[in-house]
């Protein structure tokens, strides 16, 4: 269940009553209750802890191996024929035009079609994203620091090239090359997989 668990976790405890309990009282129960008793059948929820939120941020591998910070959905446009990128939510927003979106979804059924997949969205997906924000002042790239995508993306350019997403360094990184990199870089795997498929062999003519 772990690859599920990213993002922002609220924890919150309780004490549940495992055994049904018979005229159940307490000498610390508030003055309003003392002297009284109740019957309290097992599975009863008894006391509620203070609620905790964690902040959960994975490896550059979720990246490429599971939708952390993807969502590749429909988009609800049927006279836009383009893909488009939206950054604004907690995770990064493939819409697809509706025939692509179930040749994805159709194709996302193979794991050794996903290097194709990743190659024809996630890729551009994120070079798009890099450029956006890279266009900003690091001041207004740090506003995105509540997203997921954003401490995501951070985290594992920071950790696995050693580049801070605000700083100066980040304005001069080839950014398709980076967003390759940021997924294992598929684009091999994706002309390995045709050319076995198609029958052709690599090398110079």
């Amino acid at each position: 269940m772990s690859k599920f668990v990213n993002g922002k976790l609220q924890i919150c405890p309780f004490v549940v009553a495992t055994d049904d309990l018979k005229a159940y009282t307490s000498p610390d129960f508030h003055e309003d209750y003392q002297g009284i008793s109740f019957d309290i059948e097992a599975g009863c929820v008894m006391a509620v802890g203070k609620m905790v939120t964690v902040d959960v941020s994975k490896d550059i591998d979720d990246l490429a191996n599971t939708p952390s910070i993807f969502n590749i959905v429909r988009n609800p446009d049927a006279s836009c024929k383009q893909m488009l990128v939206d950054m604004s939510q907690r995770k990064i927003v493939i819409k697809l035009p509706l025939d692509d979106f179930y040749s994805y979804k159709a194709m996302s059924a193979t794991p050794m079609a996903q290097p194709i997949l990743n190659s024809l969205t996630i890729i551009p997906a994120l070079v798009y994203v890099l450029e956006e924000l890279r266009a900003l002042s690091i001041q207004e790239r740090s506003e995105n620091s509540d997203s997921l995508w954003y401490k995501v993306l951070a985290k594992a350019l920071l950790t696995q090239f050693d580049c801070d997403i605000e700083s100066e360094d980040f304005n001069n990184q080839n950014l398709l090359v980076l967003a390759q990199k940021l997924i294992n870089n598929p684009i091999a795997d994706a002309f390995t997989f045709l050319t076995s498929s198609f029958g052709a062999s690599g090398g110079d003519e």
